[in-house]
């Protein structure tokens, strides 16, 4: 999981996300790791969407989606940015925060 902060604020994206992930197969419940996998998603998203590739930029935002709703699911109380851009963006489901 270090590994992977390291990487991702060093903008080694791809590296970043394959730590995070190695890091929720020893620890499928940290929801630390879900939400960083969910900010590069929404990151590459965005990417996507300057480049002209919407259907691409959605891909990355669904993504996204299921992991903000992961660590949401863990810890209900954080991620409040998040909460509120799966409102605004229709993402969001109501059992997700149980």
């Amino acid at each position: 999981y270090n590994m992977g902060l390291i990487q991702a604020s060093n903008g080694e994206h791809e590296r970043a996300l394959e730590l995070y992930h190695q890091a929720l197969e020893i620890n499928p419940r940290m929801p630390q790791a879900l939400n960083n996998v969910a900010v590069i998603y929404h990151y590459q998203g965005e990417q996507s969407k300057e480049a002209g590739d919407s259907e691409g930029a959605e891909a990355f935002y669904d993504k996204a989606a299921d992991y903000w709703k992961r660590a949401i699911r863990l810890a209900p109380n954080n991620y409040i940015e998040a909460q509120n851009w799966l409102k605004t963006t229709g993402r969001s489901t109501i059992d997700v925060y149980f």
